[in-house]
């Protein structure tokens, strides 16, 4: 794993490192690289691909918010942390889908509770699926796959790249696509909790882009799923 930090004050950046460091020592895991930049210039001429980034807001030059919203165009699974202390910048960050917001001085307990956040979403998002058709393998991501659809026998998996045909049963995508981002909302769907628009009585809106699936809902799944999603919601603030 690769994470960038960006910030012109070298306390700043020598904090985060051993924050960062500390953390991946509790959890066991294996220790990340980190890129160190003092200005979004310099990191931006570099063009480096990471997993996370730790950005300052105002630095010489382009700011952490310019410098987040060109990674997010580069690697949209990347996860922005933006670290300042001026907030006045949140709704500007959150046009991006900045991941979380951290306030200097920095607070070592809740950035390790959002390393353990980012690093189960990147986990989910970043995972990949064979999709066994009579053409071959297609290999989406977690977050390609909108919703899987059993219709006349057929197994339909709905991605962001148009529809493919499963030679997979249903059972098989049961067992494969599992919460929290995937729920089985009716014997004939499961579906992806990221694409959810609307929760009705008895059907759920899907939408990507301009496409729209409906997808069936059964009375005994409905109460399960409202809960499912708000927590869906609540691990992706």
């Amino acid at each position: 794993m690769r994470i960038l930090l960006c910030d012109d004050d070298p306390a700043v950046l020598m904090q985060l490192k051993k924050y960062i460091t500390e953390y991946f020592h509790s959890a066991n895991l294996s220790l990340p690289q980190f890129a160190s930049y003092d200005s979004g210039d310099r990191l931006l001429a570099d063009n480096p691909q990471a997993e996370l980034a730790f950005l300052d807001v105002e630095m010489p030059g382009v700011s952490g918010i310019n410098v987040g919203a060109q990674l997010k165009k580069t690697n949209p699974y990347i996860k922005i942390f933006i670290v300042t202390a001026f907030p006045d910048y949140l709704d500007e960050a959150m046009k991006f889908q900045v991941f979380r917001y951290l306030s200097k001085p920095l607070d070592k307990a809740r950035l390790f509770r959002n390393l353990k956040d980012a690093l189960y979403q990147l986990s989910t998002e970043t995972r990949e699926y064979a999709i066994e058709t009579t053409q071959g393998i297609i290999v989406c991501h977690a977050n390609e796959i909108i919703c899987v659809e059993a219709l006349q026998r057929k197994i339909l998996v709905h991605t962001t790249h148009g529809v493919l045909i499963s030679t997979k049963k249903l059972d098989y995508w049961y067992r494969e696509l599992t919460l929290p981002r995937f729920f089985v909302t009716h014997r004939s769907f499961i579906v992806n909790m990221s694409f959810i628009r609307s929760i009705l009585k008895d059907k759920i809106l899907l939408q990507y882009e301009s496409l729209q699936i409906e997808a069936y809902l059964t009375k005994r799944k409905r109460s399960a799923l409202l809960d499912s999603y708000l927590l869906f919601l609540e691990g992706n603030r």
